[in-house]
């Protein structure tokens, strides 16, 4: 009995130390700073395995509603952020490099061309609620998602639907920038394993989609080149999906 209690308290304890583990490594952050020197903006995000969610607010607007803000890291301090509105139109990109603590870069407006620097100071904050990077339950994953760079950029939609089971059925549809659209379209079903559906283009073409909390990333499966897809010049699946319904 003794040693079943035992057992049972070095369970309980290496769980709790996989818990914490898995909270610290979200980091949490809020930047603020100016786009231009002269708009006031704040920035809160988590990040994970190089992942960051969050939200960026406009201080200067009377509502100073946030915006969702998904990105990813590269190579530590190499940052791309995504302003995501709730139909999936991305309003604005940042693209910055993190340097003694503060953000600089570049703050591109996806409605035309105009771009702006960008300076943010960053700093760790503890009271920030972190943001969920998985899904909250496998059930949740049917829907419709997309993104749009502005009206005239590339434009992405897919819908999921569980069929039974683990199965689902998928149909994607993206189109490239204006004003020589050309499409990238895929459809069929596939199992769910890992949080993840592999789609199978054709013999040279594959696609991974990964589902996160409210989007999900396609990327492309095993290295090859995009015409081997048999899509039109430059058109894609990969991109980062919005959930819009």
């Amino acid at each position: 009995m003794r040693l079943l209690k035992t057992i049972l308290i070095v369970l309980i304890f290496s769980i709790s130390i996989s818990h914490a583990q898995q909270n610290n490594a979200i980091q949490k952050y809020t930047l603020s700073g100016f786009i231009n020197k002269k708009i006031p903006v704040e920035l809160n995000i988590s990040t994970y395995n190089q992942l960051i969610l969050g939200n960026i607010r406009y201080l200067n607007t009377t509502s100073k509603q946030p915006i969702k803000i998904i990105g990813h890291m590269k190579d530590q301090n190499q940052y791309s952020l995504h302003e995501f509105e709730r139909d999936g139109n991305i309003s604005g990109i940042i693209d910055a490099t993190l340097k003694k603590n503060k953000l600089e870069g570049r703050w591109y407006a996806t409605k035309s061309d105009t771009s702006y620097a960008i300076t943010l100071t960053f700093k760790t904050n503890q009271n920030l609620k972190p943001e969920i990077f998985s899904p909250l339950k496998p059930d949740q994953l049917a829907g419709e998602y997309a993104y749009q760079y502005g009206e005239k950029g590339y434009q992405g939609n897919i819908t999921i639907k569980k069929v039974s089971g683990n199965t689902y059925s998928y149909d994607i549809g993206s189109v490239t920038h204006d004003p020589g659209r050309n499409i990238a379209d895929a459809s069929g079903k596939v199992v769910l394993k890992n949080n993840q559906l592999i789609i199978q283009v054709n013999k040279s073409c594959k696609f991974k989609i990964k589902f996160y909390n409210g989007f999900l990333v396609i990327s492309k499966e095993g290295s090859y080149e995009l015409n081997d897809c048999e899509f039109g010049f430059n058109a894609t699946l990969e991109g980062t999906y919005l959930k819009i319904k």
